[in-house]
């Protein structure tokens, strides 16, 4: 039985939330001078700013496929990043190939020179995050050109559930995330709350040192079919700005998660108080860069 059950009426409301019925992606923005952007900036690797004000020289593409993994919609040039979250991204997936979990999807990284991207995120601007799909293809499996161009993801969560789907999730799935939040490369992965609530179940923090890996692990909107991974601010990279860690403990207590379901009901309410429709894309504001990021961008 799940420790983590909250109120019927904030599941549902909260739940329906998070698996995106009023989760879709911002508003697209106007193409800016970072998302024209087709090559890296020359020079070493150095990260400049934050994960969501920031902007990176010397990245790397990851390769388009590899043991273990695929690159999804490679047409966004969204595959760059930090030499570290390349290799991190390789690791995992040769652990995945050697452990026999299946083929990673991998979504976005950054762009080329990272900065603000015109639709889908407000972070994943320094090189260092990426996005690991949930859903896995069998070993061995590829996906056509068309369905890498457009792929459909696969949620584990249902609406008004406090825990995966267990038609979906599987040990495989907990094996992975508690893989890659093991790297000490990696500073957090974010999760939808339902899954962050089985992972506790599966993996007890108060056995074999899993309260280590699981603070890494944290709740957040959405990603109920993708983790988000984030790395540390590179040794190389002094101008990089790191995140605060993360607050102690391994993040499973019930009350926490009663706190995510209530925050999330009150998103809902507020919504509907203002009349915007569940589905509605909302609107970013502007997004603004470290001035050091200005050299990156060739002037027009």
């Amino acid at each position: 039985m799940m420790r983590h059950a909250v109120p019927r009426g904030l599941a549902i409301a909260g739940l329906m939330l998070l698996v995106g019925v009023a989760m879709a992606d911002p508003a697209p923005a106007a193409e800016t001078a970072w998302s024209r952007q087709t090559t890296p900036a020359p020079g070493a690797a150095r990260v400049i700013g934050g994960y969501t004000e920031g902007c990176i020289a010397g990245a790397v593409a990851l390769p388009l496929d590899g043991p273990g993994y695929t690159v999804l919609r490679p047409q966004r040039l969204r595959y760059f990043g930090h030499p570290s979250l390349i290799a991190v991204i390789r690791d995992l997936g040769a652990r995945a190939d050697a452990e026999g979990w299946g083929t990673l999807l991998v979504g976005d990284l950054s762009q080329p020179r990272g900065g603000p991207m015109s639709y889908g995120h407000a972070s994943h601007e320094a090189g260092l995050d990426a996005d690991i799909w949930l859903r896995l293809l069998p070993p061995g499996q590829r996906l056509s050109p068309a369905e890498r161009r457009d792929p459909t993801p696969v949620s584990m969560v249902r609406a008004g559930a406090t825990a995966a789907d267990r038609d979906r999730w599987s040990p495989t799935h907990g094996a992975l995330i508690r893989a890659a939040a093991r790297d000490p490369r990696v500073a957090r992965l974010f999760v939808n709350p339902a899954i962050k609530a089985t992972l506790c179940d599966a993996f007890p923090p108060d056995r074999a040192g899993n309260a280590r890996w699981l603070r890494k692990v944290r709740p957040w909107y959405g990603h109920d079919s993708h983790v988000h991974l984030r790395l540390h601010c590179p040794t190389d990279s002094p101008a990089c700005v790191p995140q605060d860690p993360p607050p102690p403990g391994a993040g499973c207590e019930p009350a926490g998660f009663a706190w995510w379901y209530e925050r999330i009901a009150a998103r809902l309410a507020e919504q509907a108080r203002q009349a915007v429709p569940a589905a509605a894309p909302v609107a970013r504001p502007p997004q603004s860069v470290p001035p050091a990021c200005a050299a990156l961008v060739p002037a027009r």
